[in-house]
C-alpha cells in the first residue's frame, strides 16, 4: 500500500508499468542493431544485460518480444537456476553453427554445466526433430540426458524427438509425469518405469514401442493415467495386463487395433470395479464411513481414432465405477440399449472416428436425463443421520439419475436436430449443441431449437449468431420458471450469458478480442428479454458501439434495468442510457467528457461508480447533482483518476452521500492470476480529454484508436487505464478537508497517493462536525492518534507503521471489520495481544503478513473471529485455526507446497468448525487434487444439509485435474469449487 498511502517520491524503474518498459526495449533494440558485431549474443549485449538484471524485466522483455527473447537464448542465462526448462535442440544446433570450432566447445560444455547445477529443476521439455541426419547432434541430445543424474526435484519429463531411437535412460528416480513421443523399445521404457516407482502420469506418443507395452505393469503401481498410441491393426489382447495397474484412474487409447480384441481388457476392469463396489459397500454398510467410491479404479476412458464392436462398447458401460467413456461405434443400432444409469455421467458416441471427421461440417449435441420430480436434496445426510442403508442406496440411484450425461458428435445436416429429437431411444433432455459449421442455419432449425426448453448453450461460428440469439429469446418467452438457470452463446471472440435469479435476468456480454465482422447491432434485441434487471459489459469492445442495445432499452414502455456494469461507454451510448429511468446502479469507465453531465438527470441513481473519467470533468455534474430538490446518490466510487480542487468545492452540496471511496486499492500479488499469453489492445481516447485539465486546446471531443502491443493478458485493460491517465495531474487537491462537510457520510475509503496533512486536516473536519457518524474508514496516517477519535468505528483498514500504533488501535471497542497491510514487516504479536480488547472483532485481515507462532496463538484467543485472511510462516500453523470455532471464512494468502502424504486439513475445519463456508487457498500448490476433492464431495454430502447450510466453497489452485466433470458426482448444491487464477470456464466442461 505504500504505493498509494502516504509515500510521496518519484516512481522507481521497477514500478514503471509495461507501455514504458516497451518503449526502453525498443530504445535499447535500436541502439544494439547499430552495432558491427556479427555475433546475435555480443550485438544485443547490453538488451540482454538490461533483461537479465531483474525477474519483472525479463518477464517484461518476453512478453515484449518473444521472437528476440527466443533468438538470445535468454533462457540458457537461467538453467542453472530455473524450475521449468524447455530445450528445442534444433534452434540449439542452429545458433552454434555461427561459432567457430574453439567457440562450440565452449559453449557446449558451459551448457552442460548449468544443467548439472540446477539443483532446483522441477520439469523439463526436450524437442528435437530434425530434418536430416547429423550424428554429431544426436551424440549432444545423448550428452545433455546423461548429465540429468541425481535431479531429484525432477518430476515432469516430456520428450519429442523425431527420426532417432531414445536409448540413453537418465539417471533420474522420482519423475511423476513422463511423455515420451519417440521410438523406444519395450525393455528401455520397463527400465525406465522401473527407476521411477512414483510414475502418476505416461503418455506415449506414437506407437513405436517395440516389444510389449505391458511389461511396464509390474513396475507402475502408482500409474494414474495412461496414454498410448496401439499398433495399428494388431490383436489388443496383450493389454489386459493393463487390469493389474491397480491405481489407474484414466485410460486413453489412440490409433487403431483389430476390432473387437479389447473384450478382454474392458471385461476385466468391469469385473474388478464390481469386485471393489461389492467390498466397499459392505464396509459402508457395516461402519458408515464417509470415503465415497473407490477412487483408484479406471474413471475415464477415451477411444477416438478406431472402431469398437458391440460387444467392446458393452463391456464398458458395464464398469460401474466408470463415469466417462467416449468412442465411436460401427454399430449405431445398439445406442439405445447402452445403459444410462450408474456412475456413467458423460458418454460421448461418435458415428465416426476423430481422425475421420470432417472439421467444418459437424454437430455434437449433449442430453441431461430429466430430473426426478421428488428431489431430495438432504437424502445423504438423512441416510447418515438415521444409519439407514436403503436410503444411502435411494440417494445415489437419485444423482445418479438427476445427472447423466449423453453427447453426440458426427456429420451435420437439416435432418439431425429433429431427428434426434423425436427419437424414441432418448429417454433424456437436450443440454447443449455445438454446431462445428459456419453457414447459417435454416428458419425451420431455428424453430425447432427454440421449442427445446432445456437447451442451455449454443456454441457456434460467426456467421449463426444472430440466429442463435433469436432462438434463445424465443425460448426465453415459453419459461416461467428459470432461478438459478444460466444460459450461454459463445463464439470465438465473444460470449453472451443470461443468469437467472428470482423474476430477474443479468445480461452478460464479455468480449475476447476484437473482430470487425460483428456487427454491433445483433445485441441490440436483447433488450426484450423478460425482467432484465442488470447488464455486464466485460472487455473493450472497440469493434463497434453498442448504442443500438441501448437505444432499443431506452426505447421500452416499461424500464426494468436497474444495474449496468461496463468497461468504458462513449458518449452516445451515456446519451440514451441516462433515458433509462430505472438504473439504480452504474459502473463505467469514460475516456470522453462529452455528456457525463446528463448523469445528474438520473434522479434514481443510487451508486455510481467511475473507473476511470477525464480529469476536471466532473464539476458540472457535481453541481448538478447538488441543485437536485430530492437527491438518490447515496455511493460515489472514484478510482483511477484524482480529483481536483474545483471538484471537491462542488462535494459539499451532495447532501445525501453515505459512501465515497477515492481510488483503488493496490492488488496483492497472491491475488493475481499469471499467464504469459500477449495481444493487442486498441484504447480509445479523446485528445482533449486526455490533456490535464489545466492545459487549453482548441480540439474538441476529437476520438481516435490508440493501439498497445504485446501486453500481457491480464494486464491489458489496467494498460489501457494508465494510458488514459498517464497525462495527469497526480497532485493532491489543497482543499480535502471540504469532504467532511457531507452531512451524512458514515464510508471512507481513500487509497490514492496523497500527502498526509491533507488527509488529516480531512479526518479533523470530520470530528468536528460528527466524529460519532463515520463508521468506515480505510486510509492510512502516520498518526494513527487521529482515528481513535471516531469511537463509534465499525470497519477499520489502515497501514502499520510503529508498535505504539497498537494502543490507539485497541481503543475502538466497536470495531467489527479490521484490515492491517504492513509494509514495514513489523512483527504482529505486540497488535494482537491487543486485539482482546475488541470484543465486537468479526472479521480480521492481514496483507504483506506472514505470521509466526505466538502470533497464531494470539489469534486462537479471538474466540468470535468469523472472517479471516492471513499467511502463515509454516504451513502445519494452520491447524491452529481450528480451536476458531465461529469461523466461516478462510482465506490463507502464503505460498505453500504440499508435500507427498500431505493431510488434508479442510476436513478438520469441516468437522470442528460448523459453520464455515468457504476456504481459500491462494497459493497452495499440489494439494487440491482428485481424490481429496472427492472425499469433500462425499464428507459434504454425508454430514452438511443442502437446506440448511449454503454449498461448502473452495477455492485454490487444482493441481491433477482440470475439470469438474473428472470428479465423481459433483454437485454445485453441496459444494462450489473454484480456481484462484480464474482460468477455469465451465462452458469447455464437455467439450
Amino acid at each position: 500500500m505504500k504505493e498509494y498511502f502516504g509515500f510521496n517520491g518519484k516512481v522507481t524503474i521497477y514500478n514503471l508499468n509495461y507501455y514504458c518498459f516497451n518503449e526502453i526495449f525498443r530504445q535499447i533494440e535500436r541502439n544494439c542493431v547499430s552495432s558491427d558485431s556479427k555475433d546475435d549474443l555480443l550485438k544485443y549485449i547490453d538488451l540482454i544485460h538490461f533483461a537479465i538484471s531483474c525477474e519483472r524485466f525479463t518477464k517484461a522483455f518476453k512478453e515484449w518480444s518473444p521472437d528476440l527473447y527466443k533468438k538470445l537464448c535468454i533462457e540458457n542465462i537461467f538453467l542453472n537456476r530455473s524450475r521449468w526448462v524447455e530445450i528445442d535442440f534444433s534452434n540449439l544446433h542452429d545458433h552454434m553453427e555461427g561459432l567457430s570450432m574453439k567457440e562450440k566447445k565452449i559453449f557446449w560444455t558451459d551448457y552442460l554445466s548449468n544443467i548439472r547445477e540446477n539443483e532446483q529443476l522441477e520439469s523439463l521439455n526436450l524437442i528435437y526433430e530434425p530434418t536430416r541426419y547429423y550424428p554429431e547432434h544426436f551424440d549432444r541430445f545423448e550428452e545433455f540426458i546423461r548429465c540429468l543424474k541425481n535431479k531429484n526435484k525432477l518430476r515432469e519429463l516430456n520428450v519429442k524427438l523425431k527420426g532417432y531411437s531414445f536409448e540413453t535412460l537418465p539417471e533420474i528416480s522420482h519423475l511423476e509425469s513422463l511423455q515420451l513421443d519417440a521410438h523406444i523399445k519395450a525393455h528401455t521404457l520397463r527400465k525406465f518405469c522401473e527407476l521411477n516407482p512414483n510414475l502418476r502420469r505416461l503418455k506415449l506418443g506414437n506407437n513405436e514401442v517395440y516389444g510389449r507395452l505391458t511389461d511396464i505393469v509390474e513396475h507402475c503401481s502408482q500409474l494414474e493415467y495412461l496414454s498410448f498410441v496401439m499398433k495399428q491393426g494388431v490383436d489388443a489382447v496383450e493389454y489386459e495386463r493393463l487390469t493389474k495397474l491397480s491405481n489407474l484412474h484414466e485410460l486413453t487409447l489412440l490409433g487403431e487395433h483389430q476390432e473387437g480384441t479389447l473384450v478382454k481388457l474392458f471385461q476385466g476392469l468391469a469385473e474388478k470395479q464390481t469386485h471393489r463396489m461389492i467390498t466397499h459397500g459392505k464396509i459402508l454398510r457395516n461402519e458408515h464411513r464417509d470415503e465415497g467410491m473407490p477412487e483408484k479404479q479406471v474413471r475415464r476412458i477415451c477411444i477416438p481414432e478406431t472402431y469398437v464392436s458391440s460387444e467392446e462398447a458393452f463391456a464398458l458401460a458395464s464398469m460401474p465405477i466408470l463415469i466417462s467413456l467416449k468412442c465411436c461405434m460401427r454399430d449405431t443400432s445398439v445406442y439405445s440399449d447402452l445403459p444410462l444409469t450408474g456412475n456413467l455421467t458423460d458418454i460421448c458416441l461418435m458415428p465416426h472416428p476423430k481422425q475421420y471427421d470432417s472439421v467444418s461440417d459437424r454437430i455434437r449435441v449433449t442430453f441431461r436425463a430429466n430430473r426426478l420430480v421428488n428431489k431430495m436434496h438432504d437424502a445423504f445426510y438423512q441416510s447418515m443421520k438415521s444409519q439407514d442403508p436403503k436410503l444411502w442406496h435411494q440417494a445415489s440411484d437419485q444423482e445418479y439419475g438427476e445427472i447423466n450425461r449423453f453427447r453426440v458428435e458426427g456429420g451435420y445436416d437439416t435432418t439431425t436436430l429433429p431427428n434426434l429429437i423425436s427419437s424414441s431411444a432418448m429417454a433424456v433432455c437436450i443440454e447443449k449443441i455445438v454446431l462445428l459449421k459456419n453457414d447459417p442455419i435454416s428458419e425451420q432449425e431455428v424453430t425447432t431449437m427454440a421449442a427445446i426448453p432445456t437447451l442451455t448453450t449454443i456454441r457456434c461460428s460467426i456467421t449463426q449468431v444472430e440466429q442463435m440469439i433469436a432462438v434463445k429469446l424465443l425460448q426465453m418467452k415459453g419459461i416461467t420458471e428459470a432461478e438459478k438457470r444460466v444460459d450461454r452463446i459463445r463464439i470465438e471472440c465473444f460470449e453472451i450469458r443470461l443468469t437467472h435469479g428470482l423474476e430477474s435476468v443479468t445480461l452478460s456480454l464479455n468480449f475476447f478480442e476484437k473482430d470487425d465482422r460483428i456487427s454491433p447491432k445483433i445485441f441490440a434485441p436483447l433488450a426484450n428479454l423478460r425482467n432484465l434487471k442488470g447488464i455486464v459489459i466485460k472487455g473493450n469492445n472497440i469493434g463497434g458501439s453498442l448504442l443500438e442495445l441501448f437505444e432499443r432499452l431506452a426505447s421500452l414502455k416499461t424500464h426494468t434495468l436497474q444495474e449496468l456494469d461496463a468497461v468504458f461507454l462513449d458518449p452516445e451510448e451515456l446519451a440514451e442510457l441516462v433515458k433509462i429511468r430505472s438504473l439504480k446502479t452504474l459502473k463505467s469507465g469514460f475516456f470522453c467528457s462529452k455528456n457525463m453531465d446528463l448523469l445528474a438527470g438520473m434522479n434514481q441513481l443510487e451508486t455510481l461508480i467511475l473507473t476511470v473519467h477525464p480529469q476536471g470533468s466532473l464539476r458540472k455534474l457535481l453541481k448538478n447533482l447538488a441543485l437536485q430538490k430530492v437527491q438518490a446518490l447515496k455511493s460515489l466510487t472514484i478510482q483511477r483518476t484524482k480529483l481536483v480542487s474545483e471538484e471537491i468545492a462542488e462535494f459539499t452540496g451532495l447532501r445525501s452521500m453515505e459512501s465515497l471511496q477515492l481510488g483503488l486499492p493496490e492488488v496483492q500479488n497472491w491475488s493475481q492470476p499469471s499467464t504469459d499469453k500477449t495481444k493487442y489492445a486498441g484504447v480509445k481516447y479523446c485528445k482533449e480529454c486526455r490533456l490535464p485539465p489545466s492545459t487549453y486546446t482548441y480540439e474538441q471531443n476529437q476520438i481516435p484508436v490508440h493501439t498497445l502491443t504485446s501486453l500481457p493478458e491480464e494486464k491489458t485493460l489496467a494498460e489501457q487505464f494508465d494510458f488514459l491517465t498517464e497525462l495527469y495531474d497526480s497532485l493532491t487537491p489543497v482543499n480535502l478537508e471540504l469532504l467532511g462537510n457531507l452531512p451524512n457520510l458514515v464510508e471512507l475509503r481513500i487509497y490514492f497517493d496523497y500527502k498526509v496533512e491533507a488527509v488529516a486536516n480531512l479526518l479533523r473536519s470530520i470530528a468536528l462536525q460528527s466524529p460519532q457518524r463515520l463508521q468506515k474508514l480505510s486510509f492510512s496516517s502516520h498518526d494513527v492518534r487521529l482515528i481513535t477519535i471516531f469511537d463509534n468505528l465499525r470497519s477499520l483498514e489502515c497501514v502499520f507503521y510503529h508498535l505504539h500504533d497498537i494502543e490507539h488501535i485497541a481503543h475502538l471497542r466497536n470495531l467489527t471489520v479490521l484490515q492491517i497491510n504492513n509494509p514495514m514487516n513489523i512483527l504482529m504479536w505486540e497488535l494482537l495481544k491487543e486485539l482482546n480488547a475488541l470484543p465486537n472483532l468479526q472479521s480480521l485481515i492481514f496483507d504483506n503478513t506472514d505470521l509466526e507462532f505466538l502470533d497464531l496463538v494470539e489469534i486462537t484467543k479471538l474466540n468470535g473471529l468469523k472472517h479471516l485472511r492471513i499467511g502463515l510462516a509454516a504451513k502445519k500453523f494452520v491447524f491452529f485455526l481450528i480451536q476458531l470455532k465461529n469461523l466461516e471464512v478462510l482465506e490463507i494468502t502464503s505460498t505453500h507446497y504440499a508435500a507427498i502424504l500431505e493431510p488434508n486439513f479442510i476436513f478438520s475445519f469441516l468437522v470442528s468448525c460448523p459453520n464455515i463456508r468457504s476456504i481459500t487457498l491462494y497459493r497452495y500448490y499440489g494439494f487440491l487434487r482428485q481424490n481429496y476433492i472427492n472425499a469433500i464431495i462425499n464428507h459434504c454430502k454425508l454430514f452438511r444439509n443442502p437446506n440448511d447450510q449454503p454449498p461448502f466453497k473452495l477455492r485454490g489452485v487444482w493441481s491433477d485435474f482440470t475439470r469438474l466433470s473428472q470428479l465423481t458426482k459433483y454437485n454445485d448444491e453441496f459444494i462450489e469449487l473454484e480456481r484462484v487464477d480464474n482460468s477455469y470456464q465451465d462452458y469447455e466442461e464437455s467439450d
